[in-house]
């Protein structure tokens, strides 16, 4: 079964966005005038390997990859955006979604989330979620710490 609406989406995006946020760091680290000469010159390859190198450190293979699709958003006097579509698998779980790397921001926007093993609870299916996400890691993250906590 899927979770595709926006309402049920959105606590999905804040773990996954906490849940890669090293892999996020990293791949910011990257020269943007790299990434964006790769999606121009559609070297699909290439940007797969500065995701892959990105991710290797964090994740165990194969779990977090990029989607072989990519887009720059040029607006005038504006940081262009990358958009990476990025696929996780793992488990019982697999997550389509795409990376937006910006001048100004870092995100996820979830298209899509298949949980062979949805049990039609919110809280019990985004609990697997968070186990598979944990699972997929080669180091554990630290916790979230609770919203106003400081």
């Amino acid at each position: 079964m899927d979770i595709e609406t926006q309402a049920e989406l959105w606590p999905y995006e804040k773990v996954l966005a906490h849940g890669i946020k090293d892999v996020m760091a990293e791949l910011c680290l990257t020269d943007a005038n790299v990434i964006i000469a790769c999606i121009c010159k559609e070297l699909h390859a290439n940007i797969g390997d500065l995701v892959q190198s990105s991710t290797e450190l964090f994740f165990k293979e194969g779990t977090l990859s990029f989607g072989c699709s990519a887009d720059v958003n040029f607006e005038w006097g504006k940081s262009p955006a990358v958009i990476l579509d990025m696929e996780f698998v793992h488990q019982s779980v697999t997550v389509f979604f795409q990376l937006v790397l910006h001048g100004v921001y870092v995100g996820v926007a979830i298209q899509r989330i298949l949980l062979s093993n949805k049990t039609g609870d919110p809280d019990s299916d985004l609990e697997t979620f968070k186990a598979a996400l944990a699972d997929a890691r080669v180091a554990p993250l630290p916790s979230c710490p609770a919203p106003g906590a400081s």
